[in-house]
């Protein structure tokens, strides 16, 4: 196990979000990195264990978590992914810049979980070339394996050059609303089993399963890789529940070749 290191930063340094994310932590930015504290919950710790999965996955650009204490109070830090003269364009701000308006809402006009995907990705493939259905694919059967309840169109995004015309897919990042970490919606006097069950997903379907299903399960794990990972980690409840999920979905999921 990791020392959990307690970083003490100024009031300067906070950073206000203006998120729609269920319980908005609060952030903090220096010295290059992102700090979150955790608010309603263990979110540093779904974090930390969320980019340990991504680890031994076939995603390849995620962003690292480190658990830790910020100001005495339990988060997370990781490293700002934008490099020199890149910029990070979520789907909602692409979409509301090229039509005006909320994704979220445009898709609830369409009557199928797979019609809302494929509006998603013929819309970036129209307006900037970029094919994220691979991307996308791996990232909802993640959220599907995690139970991230807050896969929002502004966690979901592009990377553009500085000179605006070369596009990329962002990395995966923002995870702490997973493992059933909210602990005011999922209690810990109730039984696991329950408390998945009360998990709404976003932002296609509000059932994570059939999410990941349309875009074909695209997730692969190394179990054996990832197992040893996680025998060096504490017990903890976001640890019971990631495994009571990796076992759910191994047969989905699991690919021990990958390197």
């Amino acid at each position: 196990m990791e020392k959990i290191i307690d970083y003490v930063l100024s009031p300067e340094a906070m950073v206000m979000v203006a998120g729609s994310s269920i319980g908005t932590q609060k952030k903090y930015y220096e010295n290059g990195y992102w700090y979150k504290q955790d608010r309603i919950g263990y979110e540093g710790t779904a974090e930390y264990l969320s980019s340990k999965v991504l680890s031994c996955s076939n995603i390849d650009e995620y962003v690292v978590y480190e658990r830790c204490k910020i100001n005495g109070r339990s988060g997370c830090r990781s490293a700002n992914f934008l490099r020199s003269g890149a910029s990070y364009i979520s789907l909602q701000r692409l979409y509301d810049t090229y039509s005006g308006g909320q994704l979220s809402e445009r898709i609830r006009l369409l009557n199928t979980t797979k019609e809302r995907v494929n509006f998603v990705v013929d819309y970036v493939k129209e307006v900037i070339n970029l094919d994220i259905e691979e991307q996308l694919g791996k990232i909802l059967s993640f959220d599907m394996l995690i139970l991230n309840t807050d896969r929002h169109f502004n966690n979901l995004g592009i990377i553009a050059d500085v000179s605006g015309e070369k596009y990329q897919n962002a990395p995966v990042f923002d995870n702490g609303n997973s493992l059933l970490s909210n602990m005011r919606e999922y209690p810990l006097d109730e039984p696991l089993e329950r408390n998945i069950e009360k998990v709404i997903g976003q932002p296609f379907c509000a059932n994570l399963e059939r999410q990941a299903w349309e875009l074909g399960y695209g997730l692969k794990i190394n179990y054996n890789e990832l197992q040893n990972l996680l025998s060096k980690e504490p017990d903890s409840r976001a640890m019971e529940v990631l495994q009571f999920q990796l076992e759910r979905y191994k047969k989905v999921l699991s690919d021990n070749g990958l390197k």
